[in-house]
C-alpha cells in the first residue's frame, strides 16, 4: 500500500506540474487577448477574470491527457534512472503489478474529465459566452467626455455636461432617432450606466422625455423620475444568441439531429457529442500505453531513451487516430463507432502488454520452433 501511494504521488505531482505549465501558457495567450478586449470596452476587472478563467474546462479536455501521459513517462523514467524499477523486477515485481498504479491514476483522471465534459464545461462555456456578449454589447465609456456629443449607437447621440464617476454623469442630453417615425429627446439631471439582464442600459434620473414626429406636426412631453434606455446595438444582446456554441450545449442535444439548423451542422454536432463522450478515456489510453511500453521487456537504464521515444510515438499515433476518426464521423456519420475503437483498442492493447510483457518474445519463439519442427525429416519405420 505504501509503495502504491508512493508511485501515485510521483505520477500526480509530475502530471500536475505539466498540466499547470500547459494551462499557464494557453491562459497567458488568452488573457492578453481578453485584456485588450476588456480595455477597449472599459469593463471591470471582474469581467476580465470571468473571461480569462471560464474557458479553462475546455482546455482541460486536451491538456489533461497530455499532462498525464508525460507525467507517467517522466515518473517511470525517474524510477528507472534511480534503479528502483530494476530492483522491483529483480525481486519478482511484474509489470502488471506496477501498472495497477498508472491504471488507477488514469481511471481517476478519466472520472474527473467525465464530470468536466458532462456538467462543468457546458456551464462554464455558456457563462463565458454570456459575459463576452454582454461586454461586447456595452459601450466604451472611456470615449464619453464632458461637453462632447458622442454617438453611442446607431442614431443614438449622447451629450453630458459633467462626468462624476466611471458609471455616472450629470446634465444629460440624448437624441434617439432609431425609430424612423419619431425623434425622441431626453434631458435629465443625472444618468448612470448599468446592465439589466445582460443588456447595457442607461438609467436617466429626474428628467423629461420629448417625442416629435418626423414631419414636425405633433409632439408629446413626459416628466419622469427615472427612465431606463437601452443603448445596445440590436445584434449585441446576449439574449439574442439563438445558436449555442457546441461546447456549451448538452451531449443529448448534440446527438439529436433535430436540434441542428442544417444537415452538415448536425453531423458536426454529432461528432462533437461522441467526442465529448470518448475524450475522457483518452487519458486512460495514453497512460496505459505509456506504462506498457516503458515497462516492456528487461529493464535497464541504457534503454530509457528508446522507451521514451516509442511511448511518444504511440501517444502521437493515438491522438492522430482520434482526430482522424472525428473528421471521418463528420463526413460519414455511420463511422462514429471508430471514435470509440480509436480509444478502446489502445486501452485493451496496453492492458494485454502489461499482463503478458514478454508475449512478443514468446510468440516469436513459438513461430521459430514450429518452423524448425516442420523442417525435421520424419524417421522411417
Amino acid at each position: 500500500m505504501n509503495l502504491n501511494l508512493y508511485l501515485l504521488k510521483h505520477f500526480f505531482m509530475s502530471s500536475l506540474l505539466v498540466l499547470l505549465s500547459l494551462i499557464g501558457v494557453v491562459w497567458l495567450n488568452h488573457a492578453l487577448r481578453m485584456l485588450e478586449f476588456i480595455v477597449s470596452k472599459d469593463s471591470s476587472f471582474s469581467d476580465f477574470l470571468l473571461l480569462s478563467f471560464f474557458p479553462i474546462p475546455l482546455w482541460l479536455v486536451i491538456a489533461m491527457p497530455m499532462s498525464a501521459f508525460i507525467g507517467v513517462i517522466w515518473g517511470i523514467s525517474r524510477f528507472l534512472s534511480d534503479r528502483e524499477l530494476i530492483v522491483m523486477q529483480a525481486v519478482g515485481f511484474t509489470p502488471l503489478q506496477f501498472g495497477r498504479v498508472p491504471i488507477f491514476f488514469g481511471l481517476l483522471l478519466t472520472t474527473c474529465l467525465y464530470v468536466n465534459s458532462l456538467y462543468i464545461l457546458p456551464a462554464s462555456f455558456s457563462k463565458f459566452k454570456e459575459v463576452q456578449a454582454e461586454v461586447r454589447g456595452s459601450i466604451p465609456k472611456l470615449l464619453i467626455q464632458d461637453n462632447i456629443f458622442i454617438d453611442i449607437a446607431d442614431d443614438l447621440t449622447l451629450f453630458v455636461g459633467e462626468r462624476t464617476s466611471q458609471n455616472e454623469v450629470g446634465r444629460v442630453f440624448i437624441q434617439d432617432s432609431r425609430n424612423p417615425d419619431v425623434t425622441i429627446t431626453f434631458t435629465s439631471e443625472r444618468g448612470r450606466f448599468s446592465s439589466i439582464n445582460g443588456q447595457p442600459m442607461f438609467l436617466l434620473l429626474n428628467g423629461q422625455r420629448t417625442e416629435l414626429t418626423k414631419d414636425g406636426q405633433s409632439s408629446a412631453q413626459l416628466t419622469f423620475e427615472s427612465h431606463s434606455l437601452d443603448i445596445s446595438q440590436p445584434s449585441a444582446s446576449p439574449s439574442q444568441r439563438l445558436v449555442l456554441d457546441m461546447n456549451e450545449d448538452s451531449i443529448r442535444n448534440l446527438l439529436d439531429p433535430s436540434t441542428a439548423a442544417t444537415p452538415h451542422y448536425a453531423r458536426e454536432r454529432m461528432a462533437m457529442g461522441h467526442y465529448r463522450l470518448t475524450s475522457p478515456f483518452m487519458t486512460l489510453a495514453m497512460v496505459i500505453i505509456a506504462a506498457a511500453i516503458m515497462l516492456q521487456g528487461h529493464l535497464s537504464r541504457e534503454k530509457i531513451g528508446q522507451r521514451v521515444l516509442f511511448s511518444a510515438l504511440a501517444g502521437i499515433l493515438i491522438q492522430t487516430l482520434a482526430i482522424l476518426t472525428r473528421g471521418l464521423t463528420v463526413s460519414s456519420p455511420a463511422a462514429w463507432p471508430l471514435m470509440y475503437l480509436a480509444i478502446l483498442v489502445p486501452i485493451g492493447l496496453g492492458i494485454f502488454m502489461l499482463w503478458r510483457p514478454f508475449w512478443l518474445t514468446e510468440l516469436r519463439y513459438t513461430m521459430t520452433s514450429t518452423a524448425q519442427n516442420r523442417q525435421k525429416p520424419e524417421r522411417s519405420g
